[in-house]
C-alpha cells in the first residue's frame, strides 16, 4: 500500500483502493475507551505500587546500643508498626501537635471596646465627604478590628486525632527514625548530681556535636530529677519522658538516643 501511495503521489493521482478502509464511530469509541482504561489501570498501578512497598511488613532494624563511656556494646533488633500512608498520618500529628501548643490569648479589640469614639467627628451634611458616626470605625485607623482573634484559649487552635491513629503516627515516626538512633544504658545511676559538664562529656562519648547545631533527642522511661537538671542547659538537647513523646521531637532531631529501660517500654507499646 506504501508503494502504490508513493507512486500515485508521484504520479498526481491518489488510488482510492491504496487507502485503509475508515472504521465506524462506533468502532472508533471502543478502540478510544480501551485506550482509556488501558491508561487509567497503569496510572493506578503505578500509583498504588509505592503505597504496597510502604504498607508491607516492617523489616527487623538493628540499633546500635553503647555503653555510658562511649563504647560499643552490639546491637538492638527493632520492629515497630508503620503506616501505610506514613507520611500523611505523622504530618498530621506534627501539625496537631504545634496547634495545640497555640495558647490562644491574643485578642483584638472591637470597635465597642476601643477607647473614644463617642463624639460624631463632623456634621452628617455639607461637607463633601462620607457620613461618619464614630472615629473608631474598623474603616479607619485608629478604630477597632473586624473579625480579629477573640482570645478564646486553645479550644481556638485545638485539633483531635484518635488514639490509635497517635499510637500509629508515634511508632511510623520512631520506626523511621532508626537510621539515627542509638541505644544507651539508663542515665540515672551514673547522675548522682546534677552536673552539666558531665552530660556534655557523655553525649560527645556517643558522637554528638555539642558545640555545633546538631538537634538531639534523649527518650527516657521515666523523669530523673539530677538528669534533667544535667541537660537542661545544653543547647540543642532536649529530654523527654515516654509520657511526653511527640513525632514533632523525633523528626527534628539529628540524633535520637533512647535508653535502655525506655525501648523496651517503646517495643512493648507500639511493637508490631
Amino acid at each position: 500500500a506504501r508503494a502504490v501511495f508513493s507512486r500515485a503521489g508521484a504520479e498526481g493521482e491518489l488510488p482510492l483502493a491504496a487507502l485503509p478502509p475508515r472504521p465506524s464511530p462506533s468502532r472508533m469509541r471502543s478502540v478510544l475507551l480501551a485506550a482509556l482504561f488501558a491508561g487509567a489501570e497503569a496510572l493506578a498501578g503505578a500509583a498504588r505500587a509505592p503505597a504496597l512497598a510502604r504498607g508491607g511488613a516492617p523489616a527487623m532494624a538493628a540499633v546500635p546500643v553503647a555503653k555510658f563511656d562511649g563504647a560499643a556494646a552490639g546491637e538492638e533488633a527493632v520492629e515497630l508498626r508503620v503506616a501505610k500512608a506514613g507520611a500523611y498520618l505523622v504530618h498530621r500529628k506534627v501539625v496537631a501537635e504545634q496547634a495545640n501548643m497555640r495558647l490562644g490569648t491574643a485578642k483584638a479589640k472591637t470597635r465597642m471596646e476601643v477607647r473614644g469614639g463617642g463624639r460624631k467627628p463632623y456634621q452628617q451634611k455639607g461637607t463633601g465627604r462620607a457620613r461618619r458616626g464614630s472615629s473608631r470605625s474598623p474603616l479607619l485607623v485608629g478604630g477597632g478590628v473586624s473579625f480579629g482573634p477573640r482570645g478564646v484559649g486553645k479550644a481556638r487552635y485545638a485539633l483531635k486525632m484518635n488514639k490509635k491513629e497517635k499510637r500509629l503516627a508515634i511508632s511510623t515516626a520512631l520506626m523511621s527514625a532508626v537510621g539515627k538512633m542509638t541505644v544507651v544504658e539508663d542515665l540515672d545511676t551514673h547522675f548522682a548530681a546534677p552536673k552539666t559538664k558531665d552530660m556534655k562529656a557523655f553525649l560527645e562519648r556517643v558522637d554528638v556535636d555539642t558545640d555545633g547545631r546538631q538537634s538531639t533527642l534523649i527518650l527516657t522511661k521515666d523523669r530523673h530529677e539530677n538528669t534533667y537538671l544535667s541537660a537542661r542547659n545544653i543547647p540543642y538537647l532536649t529530654l523527654s519522658t515516654l509520657d511526653n513523646i511527640n513525632a514533632r521531637d523525633i523528626l527534628k532531631a539529628k540524633k535520637v538516643l533512647v535508653a535502655s529501660s525506655a525501648l523496651a517500654e517503646i517495643k512493648d507499646r507500639y511493637s508490631a
